[in-house]
C-alpha cells in the first residue's frame, strides 16, 4: 500500500530527503529576506533619532510674563532671599516678575528689592 500524498511531493523513497530539500528552500529564502529585513530597519531607524537641534526657548533659564505671554531671558543673577526676583528692560522700562518655568507658580527669589537692569525689549 503506497501513500498517495507522499509520491506527490517526493517522501515515498526517501522521507530525509524532503526535509533536506524544505530546509534547503527555506535558507535559500532566509538568505534574501535577511539583508533586505536590515536594510528596513536601518533606514526606519535613521527616522526614528532624535534631532540634535534644540530650540531656543528651552536653552534660556529663566522667563518674564509680558501681557500674558511668555518670554524666555538669560539666567538672572538672583539669589535665594525673601523678595522676589525682578528684571526691567532698560532704565526707565517697565518691571517683571522672573520665572524659573513657564509657570506662574515657579516665582524666582532674590535678596533685594531692585531689579536687575536688562537691555531694552526689541
Amino acid at each position: 500500500m503506497t501513500n498517495l500524498f507522499a509520491q506527490k511531493v517526493g517522501e515515498a523513497e526517501n522521507p530525509s530527503k524532503s526535509r533536506y530539500v524544505l530546509k534547503l528552500k527555506t535558507m535559500k529564502k532566509l538568505k534574501v529576506i535577511l539583508p533586505m529585513l536590515a536594510i528596513i530597519f536601518a533606514i526606519g531607524l535613521t527616522f526614528a533619532s532624535v534631532s540634535p537641534k534644540t530650540d531656543p526657548n528651552v536653552q534660556a533659564n529663566d522667563y518674564v510674563l509680558i501681557n500674558g505671554n511668555w518670554r524666555a531671558i538669560d539666567e538672572t543673577p538672583c539669589q535665594a532671599g525673601d523678595e522676589t526676583c525682578r528684571v526691567q528692560f532698560g532704565e526707565d522700562g517697565p518691571v517683571y516678575d522672573v520665572y524659573d518655568e513657564m509657570d506662574t507658580s515657579t516665582l524666582k527669589e532674590s535678596d533685594s528689592e531692585d531689579p536687575i537692569i536688562l537691555d531694552p525689549l526689541s
